[in-house]
């Protein structure tokens, strides 16, 4: 499938404050770390991937344009911020660092879904909505940067309701049964699970394997 005209951003800024001593970015989930894996996926997907950090001489092999936030707040509003701000397209799909099981059916329907109006188009799985699995418009740049600027940092603040399209959670199940695009690894009990995770895939045959190994 040809690449979309749409930024693919990677958070890989955040503090790591339940993995002490840890960059989450490099630990390994199946044969390769949880960053390796989103690049490789957003690299055969995006005509452009960027990739938000706080130490950019750890990511120098890294095919991406390396980036730090601009705003010295240190949360993910920020890295989010750095990657509509740097973005060479309109859209940016943007996701963390620790949500190894990125799906390219789901960001291609995501995609499919830009409508006139609309600046934020969103999963909305049974827990809620994912703001970190999300395709956003470079238009949203002035409000999140009122945000920061009042420090009001939670990403869905921001968000005015007539400007999103949320993609229900049968949909997302239709793309993507279990819904793997959206679960990050906050812990290392988290980082186990998602081991086990492709441990079980490996049973499995055909494409479903291969996208997620």
């Amino acid at each position: 499938m040809e690449k979309i005209d749409c930024t693919g951003v990677i958070l890989a800024g955040g503090c790591n404050r339940r993995f002490p001593g840890r960059n989450k970015a490099f630990q390994r989930v199946g044969a390769n770390t949880m960053l390796a894996r989103i690049h490789s996926l957003f690299s055969r997907v995006f005509k452009e991937v960027i990739l938000v950090v706080n130490d950019p001489a750890l990511f120098l092999d890294i095919d991406a344009l390396v980036v730090t936030d601009i705003d010295p707040s240190q949360c993910a509003l920020a890295g989010l911020h750095a990657g509509l701000f740097h973005a060479g397209f309109d859209w940016s799909y943007v996701t963390a660092c620790d949500v190894p099981f990125v799906n390219e059916k789901v960001i291609r329907y995501l995609f499919a879904q830009r409508c006139s109006g609309k600046q934020i188009i969103i999963p909305r799985s049974w827990e809620g909505l994912e703001p970190l699995s999300a395709l956003y418009h470079k238009s949203c740049l002035p409000r999140i940067e009122t945000n920061l600027e009042k420090k009001v940092f939670m990403i869905k603040k921001f968000y005015k309701p007539e400007r999103v399209k949320q993609i229900s959670p049968q949909t997302l199940e239709s793309l993507d049964p279990e819904l793997r695009f959206k679960f990050n690894v906050n812990t290392p009990a988290d980082l186990e699970t998602a081991r086990g995770m492709v441990q079980v895939l490996n049973t499995g045959h055909g494409r479903e394997q291969r996208e997620y190994v």
